[in-house]
């Protein structure tokens, strides 16, 4: 009887115990099927082209901030300077995929998924960097490429003012576009950029950002164009020594996430990267780069660049032909993004 006894007793332990167990386990499952309201912390990998020091860096690292601040500690930010997953090419892959969560760019980069975007590479497009950062954050404007953004699958969370690009190279002293002649310039891997240079006067050479220095150094190329704090994170200075302030291109940047990803994501946690990408734009646009060019030229004339102000009259004639040569064999979308930029830039 005893023994019945202890055997009843044991089965009910057992039996609380496998329930137990099975509660637990119910419990983890919904967890983990619940989307993205896992405990464990959610990465956000940024994968970037520019190095890991200078201003762009120091906006990165701000950015991780707002993402971990905004998502209340529930998401941080893994930052991936210099290409260390790839170029351009293979992040925009991984962020199609969900393997890479974010990244940074010129708007012109993402022609190749739709050719609208090419409008972005005009020369003499804007006044200045605020001004074009003003007009794509413009409501109207936001729509439309943030509707085409995500059909490609990005969402952009935060537009940045990444200033105008002027002439650096290490040959000689530059006035006017007959100065450019023979020189090989590297420019970003975009048709109208490159017919652009040409039409200035210089070869225009497409390269990627991580091949610039050694191209400097080894003679494949004779300067680039970028702004002085881009070109100060660099160490172009180092090589370059002479910077035109020709202003041709102005071109801002996005930063995106990866819809794959953004869509694994509770709302809870779209809500916060929405919120740190904003949060981020207005930072950066009033705080973080407002100095930067100061600060780049300073540091360019510390290391004996010699800093020209040019007439942009003559550089604007010589790249009109290639602006109306657009326009006439424009698409569609080329056009009605191009006539609401002229529209929108007004106010700004």
């Amino acid at each position: 009887m005893k023994k019945m006894k202890k055997l009843i007793s044991l089965m009910c332990v057992m039996a609380m115990v496998f329930s137990l167990y099975g509660c637990g386990n119910k419990s983890e499952e919904t967890e983990s099927n619940d989307k993205g309201a896992s405990s464990d912390k959610v990465v956000v990998k940024y994968s970037v082209t520019y190095p890991a020091t200078g201003t762009q860096a120091d906006g990165a690292n701000a950015l991780g901030k707002y993402i971990e601040e905004c998502s209340d500690g529930r998401m941080s930010m893994e930052f991936y300077p210099s290409s260390q997953l790839g170029d351009k090419s293979a992040t925009f892959e991984g962020l199609k995929a969900g393997t890479i969560e974010m990244t940074e760019c010129a708007a012109t980069d993402l022609s190749g998924f739709n050719d609208m975007w090419s409008v972005f590479s005009l020369p003499y497009l804007w006044e200045n960097g605020q001004q074009a950062v003003n007009t794509v954050m413009d409501k109207s404007v936001r729509e439309v490429l943030e509707a085409d953004a995500e059909a490609n699958g990005f969402i952009i969370i935060g537009w940045t003012d990444i200033g105008s690009r002027s002439v650096l190279n290490k040959t000689k002293t530059v006035n006017t576009p007959k100065d450019l002649k023979g020189l090989k310039l590297r420019c970003m891997e975009d048709t109208i950029l490159a017919e652009s240079v040409n039409a200035m006067g210089a070869i225009g050479t497409p390269m990627a950002a991580s091949e610039v220095y050694t191209g400097l150094q080894q003679g494949t190329i004779d300067g680039l164009d970028h702004t002085p704090s881009v070109v100060v994170s660099n160490g172009w200075e180092e090589l370059c020594k002479y910077f035109s302030l020709t202003e041709h291109f102005t071109i801002p940047d996005p930063v995106f996430v990866s819809k794959a990803w953004f869509d694994t994501l509770s709302a809870e946690n779209q809500e916060a990267i929405i919120e740190a990408g904003e949060k981020f734009s207005d930072d950066w646009n009033n705080n973080i780069w407002p100095d930067a060019t100061d600060k780049g030229l300073e540091a360019m004339k510390a290391a004996n660049v010699e800093i020209v102000e040019v007439d942009k009259e003559p550089f604007k004639e010589s790249v009109q032909y290639v602006i109306d040569d657009f326009l006439d064999g424009a698409s569609d979308g080329q056009k009605e993004l191009y006539e609401l930029l002229i529209e929108v830039r007004e106010n700004y």
